[in-house]
């Protein structure tokens, strides 16, 4: 299907597929068992490090908003924690992410999109988003396919704004 979108159109598309990426946060923590393991670490630690960077890089570096209980190494895949992260956590970092990327993505101009954004490696703040909707994409996939494997559900998967009323699971 060929059909012409203006800038305004592009915008609001960025937002509500953004919108729909965060939700995948919110139903991988509300699905999997969190303390199963993959690759040695456990889910909520896949889970957190996919939220850890998206919080970095979506809205740029200047904008991190951090997690409360972030200790030093705890969104490494590589490393070993001794901390557990709590669904209650999760969410309510979950909750921050969500509030600060709508306003940002509510207040961004169109016309910033292409600029390269400050301390990003002279990367776009579009391309900031669109690297983060391959990042999540892959470590929640990964969440999702051990959820499904122990528990044979499928979690629905997001892809706009309106999804978050779907049920957790397919």
């Amino acid at each position: 299907m060929d059909r012409n979108i203006n800038h305004s159109d592009m915008s609001d598309v960025l937002r509500d597929m953004t919108y729909g990426l965060m939700d995948n946060f919110r139903r991988a923590i509300l699905t999997c068992d969190l303390n199963k393991k993959l690759y040695h670490q456990p889910l909520w630690k896949h889970i957190y490090h996919a939220m850890y960077w998206f919080d970095y890089w979506c809205c740029t570096p200047q904008n991190y908003l951090g997690a409360d209980f972030h200790r030093d190494n705890l969104h490494s895949l590589d490393m070993e924690s001794d901390s557990i992260v709590t669904k209650e956590e999760l969410l309510n970092y979950f909750e921050g992410i969500k509030a600060k990327t709508t306003e940002y993505l509510e207040c961004l101009p169109e016309d910033k999109l292409n600029e390269a954004a400050e301390n990003c490696d002279n990367k776009s703040r579009f391309e900031c988003i669109l690297g983060q909707f391959r990042h999540v994409s892959f470590h929640l996939g990964n969440v999702n396919a051990v959820t499904i494997e122990a528990t044979g559900e499928w979690p629905y998967v997001s892809a706009r704004e309106k999804d978050f009323t779907h049920d957790l699971f397919e």
